[in-house]
């Protein structure tokens, strides 16, 4: 009986793997749908105290302030860049989130979409090569070496949602009149 017992569930057992493999695709295939609309509503208003964050004038004021020592300013200033690599890790998701959702597009495209590629990876080379000059950017600010100006990832960010729209606009078009 545990020989017939053993043959019946390596005999289901496939056919519970298919099952799991198709729930799991199905729940993907929703949390895409979910991500698409999640990029369109997108606010890229939420990085703007970024550009703020670590520019020089917060730091010459409080310096001018009574009671100012060395030690307070470079806590502020650590603090200030704790701040700033938070907003920063949002934005590599944010970005994330988008190229996932262009991608998920290109995918389902009813048509071939090379143009929609090749701004993709062109937007990802651009935002991968902003990190790395903000980062650097970063490590140059911890010695009291310039500022760090996030302009171009945003921008990046912007251009990804800017193309979903693009990419969404005809196909809601095509919805509208059928």
């Amino acid at each position: 009986m545990n020989i017939s017992l053993s043959i019946a569930l390596l005999a289901l057992a496939p056919v519970g793997l298919a099952l799991v493999f198709l729930y799991k695709a199905l729940l993907s295939r929703q949390n895409s749908q979910t991500s698409v609309d999640q990029c369109l509503v997108l606010s890229l208003e939420k990085y703007r105290p970024m550009e703020r964050l670590l520019q020089e004038e917060d730091f010459r004021f409080l310096s001018a302030q009574p009671g100012f020592s060395a030690q307070l300013g470079r806590r502020f200033r650590a603090q200030r860049r704790q701040v700033f690599r938070g907003y920063l890790r949002s934005l590599r998701k944010d970005f994330g989130s988008l190229f996932r959702a262009c991608q998920m597009l290109m995918v389902h495209a009813a048509e071939d979409r090379g143009d929609l590629a090749k701004i993709l990876v062109r937007q990802r080379l651009m935002f991968a090569m902003g990190m790395l000059a903000v980062e650097g950017r970063l490590l140059l600010h911890v010695a009291g070496i310039g500022a760090v100006d996030v302009r171009e990832l945003v921008g990046c960010l912007e251009a990804m949602q800017t193309q979903i729209r693009l990419t969404l606009a005809p196909l809601q078009t095509a919805t509208a009149l059928a």
